[in-house]
């Protein structure tokens, strides 16, 4: 009773074909890809579930990636993904949840940018990033609703592919740290609001880490209007304070910047 086991094996089958307009070539990818996934959980007692788990899943390659590659370099290949987890839940109470997760992830044979020439990819089959990572969600009264996360991560390259990226660059677009906290507040059965803060560590925008992103904070907001029992009306800001930031980066000279403040309405009709 305080032992479960999961066990799961997954399928696919991914075909792709890709045509170069500009010079005619074909390029076509067939996968059949098996991936495992195996789990441990113990509870000791009912509220707190201990568990390890591993798991290995695949990214099969598709569009401009393909046309960036060559078929000689293993472009055709899919991406590898193999994971490692231990970590705890806690159940503070019905609608209150803690957790905890220390994990190792390796990728393999993944498409990324040239720090040489930034128009090229090239295949990369040494990754490796750890991390820690811990959560609350639910409820903290009948009218408080909270979610939050915090994540310290670390990853770098476990071999050389040339001099301007040797052994221990730290991978791009992956922060040290990071965090969110997310709160709903409702005042009564018809009017609700929201406040939330994400938080994000610098970051490099390539593996060869001469480009550096800097980190940001961002408050985003909601309010919430029950009409009737099958009418909800909800707004929604992202950016409050308007943050100039940056959000990632597809290489040093491709940058992409974070959204202004913005906003969205969503009504949700039941019928």
């Amino acid at each position: 009773e305080h032992w479960l086991a999961i066990v799961g094996l997954r399928y696919d089958d991914f075909d792709v074909e890709l045509r170069n307009n500009r010079n005619g070539s074909v390029l076509r990818s067939e996968d059949g890809l098996l991936s495992p996934r195996a789990g441990l959980v113990y509870k000791p007692i009912e509220e707190v579930s201990i568990y390890g788990s591993y798991s290995m899943s695949y990214l099969p390659r598709a569009g401009d990636q393909l046309a960036s590659l060559t078929a000689s370099n293993a472009a055709l290949d899919p991406e590898t993904f193999r994971n490692r987890e231990v970590g705890v839940k806690w159940d503070i109470r019905p609608e209150l949840a803690a957790t905890l997760a220390v994990y190792r992830l390796d990728r393999g044979n993944v498409a990324v940018s040239d720090p040489a020439d930034p128009t090229r990819s090239i295949l990369v089959d040494a990754q490796k990033s750890e991390g820690v990572e811990i959560g609350i969600a639910g409820r903290i009264t009948d009218a408080w609703q909270l979610m939050g996360g915090y994540a310290y991560q670390t990853g770098e390259l476990t071999e050389s592919l040339s001099a301007s990226a040797p052994a221990g660059s730290r991978l791009a677009q992956l922060p040290r740290h990071s965090a969110s906290l997310w709160n709903r507040y409702d005042f009564n059965d018809r009017f609700g609001a929201g406040l939330g803060i994400v938080h994000r560590g610098a970051i490099y925008a390539n593996i060869d880490n001469l480009v550096s992103l800097p980190g940001f904070t961002r408050l985003d907001g909601a309010f919430y209007w029950t009409v009737n029992p099958s009418l909800q009306l909800q707004l929604n800001v992202e950016n409050l304070l308007d943050k100039r930031y940056f959000a990632s980066a597809h290489n040093n000279n491709n940058i992409t910047p974070g959204a202004p403040r913005s906003a969205w309405v969503t009504l949700n009709f039941h019928y």
